[in-house]
């Protein structure tokens, strides 16, 4: 599992359990309904405490969706050797260019994201109805893939590849 997904499921399982200790703690042991019940713990609790406590769960949320959000790669990235840059836009134009000009593909868009040490390439590929997948992802791995990792040396290139089949449509009679 990625860590993205555990620290969602660890937040998610903290707040539940928060909401039960506190649903627990507001239903006396006698057979009272539990909305009557809070709400008359509610009455007696300081509005205070409730409005900060609502607080920090809010900050803690945007922190943790905040976190989330993918990083648009850097416009100028470093190179092995030093002194050299590449300008990203470059790289999204390479990787583009390169899977559009492999037959069978009608459109091809990139998207780079990432850091220091690992950037991410997602790739989506439109196909005409009449190509093969298996033989546009083997194209776009042995020639585009091949020559864009090695001008990312530093950092590990991840790659995602979405592959998408346009279907020919039947032509309407007039």
């Amino acid at each position: 599992m990625r860590s993205r997904t555990v620290a969602n499921r660890t937040a998610l399982a903290l707040v539940g359990l928060a909401l039960l200790a506190s649903g627990a703690a507001a239903v006396p042991r006698g057979g009272e309904r539990v909305l009557a019940a809070a709400l008359r713990h509610l009455g007696h609790t300081d509005h205070r405490l409730l409005v900060a406590a609502g607080g920090a769960a809010l900050a803690g949320a945007l922190v943790l969706l905040t976190a989330q959000l993918p990083r648009p790669a850097r416009r100028r990235l470093d190179l092995a050797a030093p002194g050299c840059r590449l300008d990203s836009r470059a790289v999204r134009r390479a990787v583009r260019d390169g899977c559009a000009a492999l037959p069978g593909v009608v459109r091809a868009r990139c998207r780079l994201t990432g850091g220091r040490r690992t950037t991410r390439l997602a790739v989506t590929l439109t196909l005409d109805a009449t190509a093969h997948p298996g033989d546009v992802l083997t194209a776009v791995s042995d020639s585009v893939l091949t020559q864009v990792a090695p001008l990312l040396a530093p950092r590990r290139l991840d790659t995602r590849i979405r592959l998408q089949v346009r279907r020919a449509r039947p032509r309407r009679a007039l």
